[in-house]
């Protein structure tokens, strides 16, 4: 039981430190962009992902306003969009990886 528990558990591990990476580049990288403009850069995640594909962010809106509910898009989600890029991977990736720790502790 313990093996099937770990199986489980290692994709999540693997988005979590995924999301930690990600929270690090986009660190380092809002903190390139305000030493190169020298003023404060935090760029939020729902720029980061439009930058990145711009497609996959319309589409997610448009199924979870048509799938889920229209309160849930613009309420929360544009919440989280409007944080910035790094607090978000990071919040993401202790949700994740806590999923992942109460998935499987090994003993």
């Amino acid at each position: 039981m313990s093996a099937v528990l770990w199986l489980i558990s290692v994709p999540f591990r693997a988005l979590g430190y995924l999301f930690v990476i990600g929270a690090a580049v986009t660190g380092f990288w809002d903190l390139w962009l305000s030493v190169r403009d020298d003023k404060m850069v935090l760029t939020s995640l729902g720029e980061t992902w439009f930058a990145v594909s711009a497609d996959s962010l319309n589409l997610a809106q448009a199924a979870i306003q048509r799938g889920v509910h229209p309160a849930v898009w613009d309420p929360v989600i544009v919440y989280f969009l409007k944080l910035p890029s790094f607090t978000a991977f990071l919040i993401l990736a202790a949700i994740v990886l806590l999923i992942a720790q109460l998935l499987y502790r090994p003993r």
